[in-house]
């Protein structure tokens, strides 16, 4: 749906009844109308922004550059398809929360959509679990991107330092936030092309110039663990 408001503004959840358009289906208008809200939204971010801040949020280069070491010593070169796997797994969940935005086009995520599908005691729960997720993959996120900023900078990695580097990008990711919309979005454009040309420009180019094995080696964990241990 183009239109979206907080849910914050209809705390009651009271729905109200809306006209349809030919064939039976409800204009935008009218469906957020039965939803309880007025047909209204700033939009200060476009969708290319939204979706570079969203990339940027799940770091995929920091991520799985991270965990690339672990996985290999525990699996071997195979373990490079709980890659596949996880985005598998990963299609299925954005395909539910595609669903439930269809029916629900409001703002505010998780606790908005749990309470109108379940139960607001339920919403609870369900904001809850998500905000001590975002705490942990963000601060995640900071732990492993102070080894990329020790190596930049030719600093030891130690336990302070990446305490200190790790405490940094938080306050600098605050300060983003705190900066306001556009140069968030700013921000994140910048962002999302840095992991496009980290993942997909460096896998490419090792891939073309910097080959040194054949396709087989996915399926070779070279004495690492049993057949199947990567998964």
């Amino acid at each position: 749906m183009s239109d979206h408001l907080s849910d914050a503004q209809n705390p009651s959840g009271v729905h109200n009844s809306g006209g349809k358009q030919a064939g039976g289906h409800l204009s935008d208008s009218d469906h957020l109308a039965v939803l309880g809200y007025g047909d209204s939204f700033e939009r200060s971010m476009s969708p290319w922004a939204n979706f570079a801040l969203g990339f940027t949020y799940l770091s995929p280069l920091v991520g799985v550059y991270s965990l690339l070491a672990v996985a290999l010593s525990t699996g071997g070169p195979p373990s490079i398809w709980w890659i596949v796997i996880v985005a598998c797994g990963q299609l299925l969940v954005a395909l539910v929360f595609g669903e439930v935005v269809s029916q629900f086009p409001i703002a505010g995520g998780i606790y908005p959509w749990a309470r109108r599908l379940w139960s607001k005691r339920y919403a609870w729960m369900a904001a809850w679990v998500y905000i001590c997720a975002l705490i942990v993959t963000i601060t995640s996120v900071a732990e492993f991107g102070a080894g990329f900023l020790a190596s930049l900078f030719g600093l030891e990695l130690s336990r302070n330092t990446t305490l200190v580097l790790a405490l940094t990008l938080l306050v600098l990711a605050l300060a983003i936030n705190f900066s306001g919309t556009k140069w968030l979005a700013r921000i994140a454009r910048i962002g999302l092309f840095a992991e496009l040309i980290g993942v997909i420009g460096l896998g490419l180019f090792l891939l073309i110039f910097e080959r040194k094995h054949s396709f087989s080696i996915f399926f070779d964990t070279m004495g690492t663990a049993g057949d199947g241990s990567y998964l």
